[in-house]
């Protein structure tokens, strides 16, 4: 995933989204379940109500369960990003990715004694299939000349390039003897079972005309003006639906850091069809499914988290500053609120918190 630093159209972007639908409808405020976290981007809840959060940026997997004090149960001594946490019983699978250095990403399980065990390498996965290598990705149709006036710190992720190899673990989800990932980095969708790591599917580019604020907002020159800019989608969040479908949070690339372009894609697992369910969202990241069919889904920039009820429609179910991931469980909503813009002069203010779903 190329990511590009863009400028501020995010703002009024933000704005829009989050006028755009009706009031919190969860008058409740949320319990805390474990705070003083940092980069708590991914979460999972047991059965019996045990939270498991990681700490993305700072390599750890903390467990808060009932009546007990929360406490750190892996740190990566390697200093990877640890991530794309789920709980299947009592074993807790999540995800490490290099932070820096040679690309490595691999899926693991840790048992409620400790023991940690290697499920799959995910980059050895992504390095040979690479399954959006043939995707076109960036501004479509530039002259040689207008890219040679595109300065070259700048050409990256701008003028046309084909899918990178690279893998970002950032989600994942258990359902029996399988466990999907979604990476952020691939663009895909795979699946791990005892026969390996498999592609369930591809998600589609992002397409976008370039207006003269986008234009602005990037610092390119006038030549890019009406021409298709195609991001990468950029999976955030993989849930399994009740009637057995994928359903698929993607962000955008860095177009959807700054505008809502992001989208919620159904994806059938036996054939890897995808078929976009919804769009013009502002940085989804995280998706749950109630067994009703309801979803909630958090919006990182606007600080919201959706509800969106079966046949129904979305409303405003919280307000979270740079909510993460989202999990329901027993009629209690759980989300990360993730702490993003304290640059360290703070103490560590992330936090799990939760919610009754049913509106009092």
């Amino acid at each position: 995933m190329r990511r590009i630093t863009l400028v501020p159209v995010a703002l009024a972007a933000v704005s829009l989204v989050a006028t755009a639908f009706a009031p919190a409808a969860n008058a409740v405020d949320p319990d805390t379940v474990v705070g003083g976290l940092v980069s708590p981007l991914s979460l999972a809840v047991g059965a019996d109500g045990t939270v498991y959060v990681s700490q993305n940026f700072i390599s750890v997997l903390t467990k808060a369960a009932p009546g007990a004090e929360a406490g750190p149960i892996y740190a990566d001594e390697g200093g990877r990003e640890v991530g794309a946490v789920s709980v299947s019983g009592t074993t807790v699978t999540f995800a490490t990715t290099a932070q820096g250095g040679p690309q490595d990403a691999r899926l693991w399980t840790l048992d409620e004694e400790g023991n940690q065990t290697q499920v799959a390498n995910l980059w050895n996965h992504e390095r040979k299939a690479n399954p959006d290598g043939k995707t076109t990705y960036g501004i479509l149709g530039l002259s040689d000349k207008c890219i040679k006036s595109i300065p070259k710190k700048d050409r990256q992720g701008v003028v046309a390039y084909k899918g990178i190899k690279e893998s970002h673990p950032y989600a994942s989800y258990v359902a029996g003897d399988t466990t999907y990932v979604a990476d952020a980095a691939a663009n895909a969708i795979w699946s791990v079972d005892a026969d390996g790591v498999h592609t369930v599917a591809t998600l589609p580019p992002v397409k976008a005309k370039v207006t003269k604020e986008i234009r602005k907002g990037f610092g390119l020159p006038k030549c890019v003006e009406g021409k298709t800019f195609k991001g990468e989608p950029v999976p955030t969040d993989v849930e399994l639906g009740p009637d057995g479908n994928l359903y698929v949070t993607t962000l955008g690339g860095g177009l959807g850091e700054q505008m809502p372009v992001g989208s919620v894609y159904r994806i059938t697992p036996s054939s890897g069809a995808v078929s976009k369910m919804a769009g013009g969202l502002m940085s989804p990241v995280g998706i749950a499914i109630d067994p009703t069919g309801t979803a909630y889904i958090s919006l990182l920039f606007p600080g919201l988290i959706m509800k969106q009820p079966l046949g129904g429609d979305a409303s405003v179910f919280a307000e979270v500053p740079f909510p993460g991931d989202v999990e329901v469980h027993d009629g209690t909503l759980y989300a990360t609120a993730t702490d993003l813009t304290n640059d360290g002069s703070s103490p560590p203010d992330g936090k799990v918190l939760s919610w009754p779903t049913a509106t009092p």
